[in-house]
């Protein structure tokens, strides 16, 4: 987490960190030649990925699929036409572990913010020392960005 960046601009933002330097379940960073996770959203939907290990980049894509449902696409472009026992690994926690994680957690917000209780909820924003926004990995701030596109574009369909 020291290292985990994040920045916002115009219709994208960015995260990027260095890959940790100890072996973990995710990710096979041994004899790595990409060493930084980075990660791009595009507006309104599109995310860029590029992951530790050897080169290789993911396009996810998240459609609304009518109220309350989302259908998430992902594809994996990699260096070699066959992947490496480490690439498998990494593509089966992506799929076993983070997206079942992920889908987990925004569907328990979504039915929290459909509860009588919901009036309205925070986002939590780091500020440096003199108050100024500060882009670490334990800030909101990326989700504050992309609500205000969302604002935006619905300005604009109203004029």
């Amino acid at each position: 987490m020291d290292t985990y960046e994040v920045v916002t601009d115009g219709i994208w933002s960015r995260q990027y960190a260095e890959a940790g330097k100890t072996a973990n379940s995710a990710y096979d960073v041994e004899d790595a030649s990409v060493t930084m996770q980075t990660v791009w959203w595009l507006w309104p939907n599109t995310c860029l990925l590029r992951f530790p290990g050897r080169p290789n980049f993911m396009v996810l894509q998240i459609l609304p699929d009518g109220p309350g449902r989302t259908l998430e696409t992902i594809d994996f472009y990699l260096e070699k036409p066959e992947p490496s026992p480490a690439e498998v690994e990494a593509i089966r926690y992506i799929d076993d572990v983070l997206q079942v994680e992920d889908i987990a957690i925004v569907e328990s917000i979504q039915r929290g913010m459909a509860s009588p209780a919901f009036e309205a909820g925070r986002i939590v924003v780091e500020r440096g020392p003199g108050g100024e926004e500060n882009p670490s990995g334990r800030s909101e701030h990326a989700v504050h960005h992309f609500h205000g596109l969302l604002l935006d574009a619905y300005r604009q369909a109203l004029e």
